[in-house]
């Protein structure tokens, strides 16, 4: 067998009823160049029994699994790194599935990149819904693009996929661990990498996306309030950003006010900014966001 470069892992928690779409579309690959970590956030369904019976049947390719004590996704993430041995990882989420020719679609961007001698720290492929349309829509017609110029610039406002070099990652792994959120954003270590190196565009369907009711997307506002420390770290790694427009950056700063004011209730501490002026002039706008988060949280 060939060099394999990749690894796909996806973290799991009590989803067993909807992995199996993931795992048959794995099986559809003809390129089979690619280890599947599954990480188990402490499922209490079926899981294990399931994910055990695929190793044993399965001969084209690897498979791992680990379980965790339940800590939340960017929790998961961490101990995927810890067994990651490839040059490049992606990440796909329980209730989604790789298109029938994403592997193949991502070594000819890998054998281009590294042919290339790009400096990247990862690819970029689009992502769809299950009727083929794709989120966002297509790509922009360039072959190098940073994260947020991608929505800043290009105003590209679908969701998409990303394969990162594990060379770029390491230096911003493990992600933190803030104690009692379990809703950290691994967009924050994204951001952190996005102000080096670009990313190499790769404008080809690369994952089948199967939004869930449960997902972190559909409780976003109650992740405002029970995690304040993780999404004020998220405001600060777009504000590390020098380029960024000043209002975009101004929304961001509403945001840290709105997260400084929960945590604070909480008693948790996060990282001042209020050395920036821009921080100061979004107070009364981040107060009138986190009482209006209170109370669609308690009119839920």
């Amino acid at each position: 067998m060939k060099e394999r470069k990749l690894t796909i892992f996806t973290p799991i928690y009590n989803r067993a009823y909807c992995l199996n779409n993931c795992y048959q579309s794995m099986r559809r690959q003809k390129n089979k160049r690619f280890i599947w970590i599954i990480v188990d956030d402490g499922s209490t369904d079926n899981l294990e029994s399931l994910v055990s019976e695929w190793i044993v049947d399965e001969s084209e390719f690897q498979i791992e699994y680990y379980r965790k004590e339940n800590g939340g996704m960017y929790t998961a993430y961490n101990l995927a790194f810890e067994h990651i041995i490839t040059d490049y990882w992606m990440c796909i989420d329980s209730d989604d599935w790789l298109a029938d020719d994403a592997v193949n679609r991502i070594y000819d961007a890998i054998d281009y990149v590294e042919k290339k001698k790009l400096s990247i720290c990862g690819i970029v492929g689009l992502d769809a819904l299950q009727d083929g349309t794709i989120c966002g829509g297509k790509l922009p017609d360039v072959d190098i693009v940073g994260l947020l110029e991608l929505k800043l610039k290009y105003h590209h406002k679908g969701d998409i996929k990303v394969i990162y070099s594990m060379a770029d990652t390491k230096h911003y792994i493990p992600m933190p661990e803030i104690p009692g959120e379990k809703d950290f954003n691994p967009y924050y270590m994204m951001l952190k990498m996005d102000i080096n190196k670009p990313l190499y565009i790769c404008n080809h369907i690369l994952c089948i996306v199967n939004y869930q009711q449960d997902g972190m997307t559909s409780r976003v506002l109650q992740s405002y309030e029970e995690c304040p420390v993780s999404y004020a770290m998220l405001r600060e790694a777009y504000l590390e950003h020098q380029e960024i427009p000043c209002m975009f950056a101004y929304r961001q700063c509403i945001h840290y006010v709105s997260s400084w004011i929960f945590a604070k209730r909480q008693k948790k501490k996060v990282n001042s900014l209020w050395r920036r002026k821009l921080v100061w002039m979004a107070v009364i706008p981040g107060v009138i966001l986190n009482m209006w988060v209170s109370w669609k949280n308690r009119s839920a």
